[in-house]
């Protein structure tokens, strides 16, 4: 092997480690301290009669209860599940995860005291659109902080998991993100190897390449659709593309790893017998390719991964073959294909039931494929190398075309990492925003409001913070509904951006219906004249909802900054509080101003 390829193996030979590394990294070792709940789950089997009501009123005998450690796995079912969590009351807000992206139907319920408070669909059967959060598994927002219940729904034709899992939101980004680098990495290695063999098919003409580089582009498509990310990102709109991406891709991609199978191992030349066999698993994963557009999946899936068990240890078992008669680039085969087959040959086995592999399937499928790449490609630029040894002054030529190609797509990986940084920025900048008006949220209040008090001190200047809570909110949302409340909401974060002309003053969402203004280099006359002024606007302003034009009144309680007045920024933010307080007990639609520091402080 010459320096080039040497050079070529080591750089994507860490990138696989890099995976491989960052995948482990997400499952061991997660943020501390971690607050992730895996609650204890209840399940039954549904039967014609039942009902939700039916089930908010059976006793718990009534539920099967999963034991601990033990992982939900019904394998291949039609029958629908439905599961029931408790959850305690918390303070902080909180996600509903569930960490497998192939399940069809998903209606989640969420029950206090008998009743429903919300209730959502989701699924590979609904637009991704539809989905609460937009994310590659299903993850839900808990809609109140107090300790309910969670009844689901669960029924699919692919295999039926049910990792479940509660996070709070922001622990769920950090823990995560090790993920979204990991698939990067794999998808950005994955598309390299696809433009590279691609790229040497147009230099040598050789269709081993062009069959090497469907395959790669086929196991990529395929880890996209186990993954999730598939119909996030590719077809997020298609879902019959989702609903049948197992059997079409899957179908589709050991049609062409038999055919690279031919060219790596030139079976034709070396065992007739096994080229025929590969030619006969060929025409039938095209046959089944083709079926995949027209049978449903629960029809088509079982033929789908039972064949392709038989079809990878064949397929294993050519390289041992060969290799036992002397073929050089065989073994490389072999070892390349071993890791690979096994982990697809483990997972289907999970698929049917018979075993359990959200890991394998998320984890060791990229790091087994990813190393299965490489190294193919290296006993394909073997094998290619050894046919044409006679031709030096061609082979001299084409590495320094693969020097430039490795160089080129070394660039295109650092791209992809730029792309990565600047996700994880934006994923921070989203953490500081209020996800439902836009607004800063109290997260980036308590970061930005301490540091505007300590230039306060320092500069000798007034800083006035406002806090406004809308009059009468939660008799309105019981009314006319929550989606009401939340457009009330919306329209009055923007009623209040409008308000605000420096670029100093920042409105936040501080929680419910409460916002906070903060106003540096603000005295009090300004201060009552901004508040003022946004009780007109707001009393003036007529709102847009899904049920007419409505009015609202907001109360504001109005705290004021001087040195020597307040020592920390709390003692301004209870007086601002206890302001508020006082505009509400005052008949609401009210203005009250604290200027100098109350006794409790």
């Amino acid at each position: 092997m010459n320096v080039s390829w040497g050079r070529w193996v080591t750089l994507v030979l860490l990138l696989i480690i890099g995976v491989a590394v960052t995948a482990v990294k997400a499952q061991s070792t997660p943020p501390k301290p971690l607050q992730v709940v895996k609650p204890t789950i209840y399940y039954q089997a549904e039967t014609n009669t039942t009902t939700l009501l039916g089930l908010l009123q059976q006793p718990a005998a009534a539920w099967q209860q999963v034991s601990a450690g033990e992982a939900v796995s019904f394998g291949y079912t039609p029958q629908a599940y439905w599961f029931k969590v408790s959850v305690d009351a918390n303070d902080a807000d909180r996600m509903l995860y569930l960490g497998y992206p192939l399940l069809d139907s998903i209606d989640v319920y969420f029950v206090q005291t008998g009743q429903v408070l919300s209730q959502v669909s989701m699924g590979d059967q609904y637009p991704f659109a539809q989905r609460p959060i937009h994310n590659k598994n299903f993850v839900v927002p808990l809609p109140t902080h107090a300790a309910h219940d969670i009844y689901l729904r669960v029924q699919t034709e692919s295999s039926l998991r049910f990792p479940l899992e509660i996070w709070p939101p922001l622990q769920f980004m950090e823990f995560h993100q090790y993920q979204v680098a990991a698939t990067g990495l794999y998808f950005g290695l994955i598309l390299c190897m696809v433009f590279y063999n691609l790229f040497t098919y147009l230099v040598t003409r050789d269709r081993s390449f062009l069959n090497y580089s469907a395959y790669t582009l086929s196991v990529g498509l395929l880890m996209a659709g186990l993954d999730g990310v598939g119909y996030q990102y590719l077809w997020p709109g298609s879902v019959w593309i989702q609903d049948r991406i197992v059997t079409m891709i899957g179908s589709i991609m050991i049609l062409f790893a038999t055919l690279v199978t031919m060219g790596v191992l030139q079976t034709k030349q070396h065992s007739a017998r096994l080229h025929r066999v590969l030619r006969f698993f060929m025409a039938l994963y095209g046959v089944i390719f083709l079926l995949s557009l027209i049978l449903p999946y629960a029809v088509l899936i079982p033929f789908v991964l039972g064949f392709a068990v038989i079809c990878c240890g064949f397929l294993l078992s050519c390289g041992i073959i060969l290799w036992r008669r002397g073929l050089i680039y065989a073994r490389i085969y072999t070892f390349a294909l071993g890791g690979l087959l096994a982990a697809i040959s483990v997972n289907a086995l999970g698929y049917l039931g018979l075993f359990e592999s959200v890991f394998v399937q998320r984890y060791a499928i990229m790091a087994a494929s990813a190393f299965e790449v490489l190294l193919l490609s290296w006993a394909l630029a073997l094998r290619f190398n050894e046919s044409r040894q006679e031709q030096l002054v061609l082979k001299e030529q084409l590495n320094h075309q693969l020097e430039d190609m490795v160089t080129k797509r070394t660039k295109e990986l650092k791209q992809v990492m730029l792309r990565l940084q600047k996700a994880n920025q934006e994923l921070e900048q989203k953490s500081n925003e209020d996800g439902l008006t836009g607004l800063y949220n109290r997260r980036f209040l308590n970061q930005e409001f301490k540091r505007e008090f300590r230039r306060s001190m320092r500069s000798g200047r007034e800083l006035t913070l406002i806090m406004l809570d809308i009059d009468h909110f939660k008799p309105l949302n019981d009314s006319h509904g929550h989606l009401v409340g939340d457009q009330i909401l919306i329209e009055l974060a923007q009623v209040l951006r409008q308000l605000l002309r420096r670029a100093s003053d920042t409105v936040y969402r501080y929680g419910g219906e409460e916002f906070v203004v903060l106003l540096p280099d603000t005295d009090e006359i300004g201060a009552r004249d901004i508040a003022m002024k946004i009780a007109e606007k707001v009393r003036q302003h007529a709102f847009d909802t899904d049920q007419g034009e409505m009015r609202i009144t907001v109360s504001m309680g109005v705290a004021v900054a001087r040195p020597g007045v307040y020592d920390q920024p709390t003692q301004l933010l209870a007086a601002a509080d206890e302001a508020l307080y006082r505009a509400k007990a005052a008949g609401r639609d009210q203005i009250r101003v604290v200027a100098k520091r109350l006794a409790s402080d």
